[in-house]
């Protein structure tokens, strides 16, 4: 039988919740199903609080997807279209052909955009004073990484 319930706890080394199922006055030790397989796999588990679907038959029970979640509800900034990892207040996302990895903090990409700007603007000291910045094929190669960095980050 398919059933709606709020995840009461995780069981994180078995991929599993443990799943409150209020109108059957039970709860039930859930796999989550997630695809798991390929290059491209990632496994999370439902966050406790939040409603899953549940297949429970003999013992053997699915937890087929969330539902709906007021512990976690789907950040704002969330492409419909693209993926949205969140853990803690680190964030990946992908949308479209960019990519953003940022916590409340800081992004990648301005980490990036600043060591480049360093390396545009270095000087070093000599015993004659401070030397001048780079010449033009290294701005010209610091250049072309900026504009790779703007091609692949959002």
């Amino acid at each position: 039988m398919i059933e709606t319930g709020t995840v009461k706890s995780r069981i994180r080394e078995r991929g599993a919740v443990v799943v409150q199922f209020y109108h059957l006055q039970t709860e039930a030790e859930c796999v989550v199903l997630q695809s798991t397989t390929g290059s491209n796999a990632s496994f999370s588990l439902p966050s406790v609080g939040t409603q899953v679907v549940c297949w429970l038959e003999s013992g053997k029970n699915i937890a087929l997807g969330a539902v709906f979640s007021e512990v976690d509800p789907v950040p704002a900034d969330a492409d419909e279209d693209g993926l949205h990892l969140q853990y803690g207040a680190a964030v990946l996302e992908l949308s479209g052909d960019k990519v953003d990895f940022k916590n409340d903090l800081v992004d990648i990409k301005t980490i990036l955009k600043q060591v480049l700007s360093a390396v545009k603007n270095l000087t070093v000291s000599t015993s004659t004073g401070p030397s001048g910045t780079p010449l033009p094929p290294t701005i010209a190669a610091v250049e072309q990484c900026e504009t790779l960095i703007d091609n692949l980050f959002r």
